[in-house]
């Protein structure tokens, strides 16, 4: 009778454990290529596993990427800036940032006189095609779009852009991986940015928990620990 007790009692602990060890999976677009989507990753990653689920990342074409999150035909955007759902209206911005983002402009050696945005007009500008920030903070100037950042680079070596815009931790890694004589990359960003995970609509009953999450990991210094420690790999 004792054995069958322990047996109930073990079954019943099971059937309350598993819904926690198992609440699902989610798959969230993201945007090929780069690094800093990494980081976010990682912070997102440790968020669901903090709710039961496991993640799955997909990477896309920057613009794809949100095309298909807004369709539903993945569970959210890994990481954006602020208000991207007033244009990708099925998304919702969980309201905790879970990285950073530092828009740095790439230039040959040379003098170039950068202070803020409006400054960048006298100038050939290289932009990723989809990157919400740099679309944004140069419309109406003379930009080249280009798919890829090693394309990116590329036009600035080759001399058919005057500079470049992109993320600090994406030009890090480029700066590493092509090491490219002549190119340089100013001291201060033009413009910082918050990045927040989207959920899409599908999905909105899991924001309040979410948020409750990360607003813990801010708390215990776990955000900024994992950007911290990536950027540290991505220099050694």
């Amino acid at each position: 009778m004792k054995v069958m007790k322990i047996i109930v009692c073990t079954f019943w602990l099971m059937l309350l454990v598993q819904p926690a060890l198992a609440a699902g999976t989610l798959t969230f677009s993201s945007i090929q290529g780069s690094i800093n989507c990494l980081i976010s990753e990682r912070v997102v990653r440790e968020a669901y596993q903090r709710m039961g689920f496991e993640v799955i990342v997909k990477q896309f074409p920057a613009k794809r990427a949100l095309v298909s999150s807004n369709e539903g035909k993945t569970d959210g955007e890994l990481q954006r800036i602020p208000g991207i759902n007033k244009k990708y209206p099925n998304l919702i911005m969980v309201p905790v940032p879970v990285n950073t983002l530092d828009g740095i402009v790439y230039t040959r050696e040379g003098a170039l006189s950068v202070n803020g945005w409006q400054s960048l007009k006298p100038y050939k500008i290289g932009i990723r095609r989809g990157i919400k920030f740099s679309e944004k903070g140069t419309m109406g100037m003379d930009r080249s779009f280009v798919n890829t950042n090693d394309e990116l680079f590329s036009l600035l070596k080759m001399g058919k852009v005057d500079l470049v815009v992109i993320s600090r931790v994406n030009g890090l890694n480029m700066s590493r991986r092509l090491n490219i004589a002549g190119i340089k990359a100013l001291d201060q960003p033009i413009e910082s940015y918050p990045l927040y995970h989207y959920l899409h609509q599908k999905n909105k009953h899991l924001v309040p928990q979410l948020t409750a999450v990360l607003e813990n990991m801010e708390k215990e210094g776990v955000i900024k620990k994992i950007r911290e420690q990536y950027l540290v790999e991505l220099t050694r």
